[in-house]
């Protein structure tokens, strides 16, 4: 028997634990507070705040926008407005994908595991 089919055996026989593991998943709001934990938790607060301030100008420009009178105000502040969305989303998708790398690296851990117990179980 190969390694491949080894290591199927071995996923194959801890699949009751995962499913119990994935039944038991965490929530959005706990995925996107473990961003917090990890090694680029400074960066991830500095985007924070980034969102923050960002999402303020972006509703002040929204709302400049809206009380503006004349033409070239309002091409302004919608300018400033498409502008600070732009900036808003890119912020927004950088924490999703940092929310994924840490779910996809936990499931990288727990393969990581079920291979070194299959190593274990070969060795023996």
């Amino acid at each position: 028997m190969n390694i491949d089919e080894k290591i199927k055996r071995e996923l194959e026989s801890d699949s009751p634990e995962l499913d119990k593991i994935l039944v038991d998943d965490e929530g959005l709001f706990a995925r996107m507070s473990g961003i917090f934990k990890g090694g680029m938790r400074r960066w991830v607060i500095a985007i924070y705040l980034s969102a923050v301030i960002v999402g303020t100008l972006f509703l002040w420009t929204g709302y400049r926008f809206f009380i503006s009178t004349e033409l070239q105000d309002q091409v302004f502040w919608g300018v400033c407005f498409m502008v600070s969305l732009n900036i808003q989303t890119a912020i927004k998708q950088f924490l999703i994908m940092e929310t994924n790398r840490n779910s996809i690296m936990r499931e990288v851990k727990r393969v990581e595991i079920a291979i070194a117990r299959l190593s274990k179980k070969m060795k023996s």
